[in-house]
């Protein structure tokens, strides 16, 4: 009940930060190609347990009353990169918490939290 909106929450949030990075790396003198798959690999990242929370239901109940953790804790850590001044303010809760928390609750809802089909 509450994974399909959190899965449209979490995806607009992800959609929302790239199009900012995207439009960003236009006036930067760096290269284009290698931001541009930066952007593109935590785009995915990002948006993996949108993926999940969206293709893969239905889940158990337990499950599915932790589902809005994904856009909470995404839009925490997406907030926390344009609120630190600092490259590695920004980035370093960001690799250590972020990315580790969105691949293990997407493997969770994908192998251990649908209901079985019998």
């Amino acid at each position: 009940m509450l994974a399909r909106p959190a899965g449209y929450v979490g995806a607009t949030i992800a959609a929302l930060w790239a199009a900012r990075q995207v439009s960003r790396l236009y006036s930067l003198t760096e290269p284009f190609g290698p931001e541009f798959l930066n952007v593109a690999r935590n785009l995915g990242i990002f948006i993996l347990p949108a993926f999940v929370l969206l293709l893969a239901g239905p889940f158990r109940m337990w499950f599915d009353r932790f589902a809005p953790l994904y856009p909470l804790v995404l839009g925490a850590g997406v907030l926390n990169i344009y609120v630190q001044d600092d490259a590695l303010a920004a980035g370093l809760p960001l690799i250590v918490l972020i990315y580790p928390f969105l691949v293990i609750f997407s493997l969770a809802y994908l192998l251990r939290g649908r209901v079985s089909q019998a």
